[in-house]
């Protein structure tokens, strides 16, 4: 596990580091509490912090209560000579976990950083578990969505199945690529909201019902929103319909404004909508749609991605044709 020491005290850093490191730990040393904090709040933080209590740039207090509600969780011991009742107790209630007073003991030590491990293991797992369970919901409502407004689930498989190769041919790595073709089958989730009398239209809508159905956009991203592991989903469900010109909505946003993920689902849901028929239209054939798309660069489309998807579009024609309701 990563552990990050923070002491002005370069021999007591040192001492730490070998000992910590004897014991399987990867270390990160800082001789101070600026130093510490970039570290902690990076984008894969050390999970162990052991902190002097005074520092310069930040205290140990100080960086406990900075972290106190960020997850994941990071483990806080804090160094000290202090014994007064009423500091210890101000720092625990500002987000130190526990202390060890100075000359470290490595047995005593040693059992906070496993106390520590079993603590953050059983968070993480917790954590795990009410991701998947939370994932689990809004596949049901966005299935729900799909299937009342298209009688379908065909749609958001090939959305996925498309956003997964633009996401591969971008470069993105498999892990990215995979939680991206996930979360853009979430993009439609707010269409739960809409009232049947507008979702269930058979004819064209009118610009009243327009404005209605255009609202399914905020009504995703408020339900994902609320999960901060589902951030990039909720940016999706928002800003799938913005426009590169900045004539979308809902927000106008425009150009590099538009989240890249975002972009991505824009493409790939309006080639499917084309390429799918519906009571009010007729289906397009591919390359119709192709040169829709070749047509709007710039326009309605980030002009790279359109680059992307003509360098591959007999790649999103073969998912199209075998995850269609006749091909199965």
């Amino acid at each position: 596990m990563k552990v990050l020491i923070a002491d002005d005290d370069h021999s007591i850093r040192f001492i730490l580091k070998v000992q910590l490191e004897s014991w399987g730990h990867q270390v990160i040393s800082c001789k101070d509490g600026k130093e510490a904090l970039q570290h902690l709040t990076s984008d894969d933080p050390p999970r162990i912090a052991i902190l002097d209590w005074v520092m310069d740039g930040y205290t140990g207090v100080d960086i406990s209560n900075i972290l106190k509600n960020r997850t994941p969780l990071i483990y806080i011991i804090l160094f000290t000579s202090k014994n007064n009742e009423k500091d210890l107790v101000e720092a625990i209630e500002k987000g130190a976990h526990c202390f060890q007073s100075k000359p470290v003991s490595p047995g005593v030590l040693k059992s906070h950083i496993e106390v520590a491990k079993r603590l953050i293991t059983a968070e993480d797992k917790l954590k795990t578990q009410e991701r998947e369970i939370r994932l689990q919901c809004y596949s049901a409502l966005s299935d729900l969505a799909e299937v009342r407004h298209n009688n379908t689930g065909f749609h958001m498989k090939r959305i996925s199945l498309y956003t997964k190769l633009m996401a591969e041919k971008l470069g993105m790595t498999q892990k990215q690529s995979n939680e991206l073709a996930l979360y853009s089958k979430f993009h439609d989730i707010g269409k739960v909201g809409i009232v049947d009398t507008v979702l269930l239209s058979k004819e064209a809508y009118n610009k009243n019902e327009r404005d209605v159905m255009n609202t399914h956009t905020e009504i995703g991203y408020s339900i994902l929103s609320s999960v901060p592991t589902l951030r990039t989903a909720a940016l999706i469900a928002r800003s799938h319909h913005e426009l590169w010109n900045g004539t979308g909505y809902p927000d106008k946003l425009k150009e590099d404004e538009i989240p890249l993920e975002a972009r991505i689902v824009a493409i790939v849901d309006v080639y499917d909508a084309l390429r799918s028929e519906r009571t009010y239209k007729k289906s397009w054939t591919h390359p119709e749609v192709v040169r829709y798309m070749r047509e709007n660069a710039g326009k309605a489309f980030d002009p790279k991605l359109v680059d992307i998807f003509l360098l591959h579009e007999e790649e999103f024609n073969q998912i199209f044709n075998t995850n269609s309701v006749n091909n199965q």
